[in-house]
């Protein structure tokens, strides 16, 4: 009984997934006829042709979108990891009135959705002249992933032994130095664990580029997805699942080479601080 469940649910999870690649073969009219076949009956590669060279109806391509969100991914992790992996440490190992404050904000910030902060944030950044540009919406995308971050680490660096701190404070070892040599050797597991996370995040971000970006040249994958809606609604399915498909693999191979990681960093918040 508990196999036949675990089958059940194994491919009611599985089988979106399955129609997805088998709809990116198809075309249009035979996605919309009927009731779904998983093998299509004309298999094409127009789709992929169609998402891969351009053409000139959809202002952008899935290269180019592929691009903009690594890059903008690439400067999200760093600059979070800039930020996290410091204020982490203080928080881990100081006990002052700000830091108490400032663990209250980061666990608030967990909570808040980053569409209440869209409005400031977009003014923000509109007076840097960072609108329409990519490190503009790494720079929004940072700031919820930041708090996740230092929320994260902040429980990895406490299960690492104040006393390893203090040897080398007395071997002359500063603030830094203890950071690079110490705490981030062993709070590896947890770093990459939120490294991957974070870059999971930014990959899968559609509010932010949407809002920031202007320019097709620009899109990030998510919004290069919703270029296949056309007027009215009208959709083009045989395209979109084309793209959905190959947009899933970059996040799908860095899930599988990197899952217990993943794991142990979602676990790390579950212990009690």
């Amino acid at each position: 009984m508990i196999l036949f469940g675990v089958l059940f649910f194994g491919l009611f999870a599985v089988m979106p997934f399955v129609y997805m690649v088998s709809g990116s073969f198809k075309t249009l009219n035979e996605v919309l006829r009927g009731f779904p076949s998983i093998i299509p009956e004309q298999p094409t590669l127009t789709n992929y042709h169609y998402a891969l060279f351009g053409n000139d109806l959809v202002q952008t391509s899935y290269p180019l979108n592929v691009r903009n969100s690594l890059s903008i991914a690439a400067m999200t992790v760093a600059l979070v990891m800039v930020i996290a992996l410091p204020a982490a440490l203080v928080l881990a190992r100081r006990q002052f009135w700000w830091t108490t404050l400032l663990s209250g904000w980061v666990r608030v910030a967990q909570v808040v959705s980053g569409i209440i902060v869209l409005i400031p944030t977009f003014l923000i950044l509109r007076n840097l002249d960072l609108v329409d540009n990519l490190l503009g919406v790494s720079l929004a995308e940072s700031i919820p992933l930041s708090a996740f971050a230092i929320w994260i680490l902040t429980s990895f660096i406490r299960e690492i032994p104040f006393a390893l701190d203090e040897a080398a404070e007395i071997d002359g070892a500063g603030q830094w130095q203890r950071l690079l040599y110490i705490i981030i050797p062993l709070a590896r597991p947890g770093i990459v664990g939120v490294t991957l996370l974070v870059f999971l995040g930014s990959w899968n971000d559609f509010l932010n580029p949407l809002i920031l970006l202007s320019d097709p040249n620009k899109y990030t994958i998510m919004i290069g997805l919703n270029t296949y809606i056309g007027m009215g609604g009208q959709i083009e399915w045989g395209r979109l699942l084309c793209v959905c498909t190959m947009s899933c693999i970059p996040p799908a191979l860095l899930i599988i080479f990197a899952e217990r990681h993943i794991v142990r960093g979602l676990s790390a918040g579950a212990i009690k601080e």
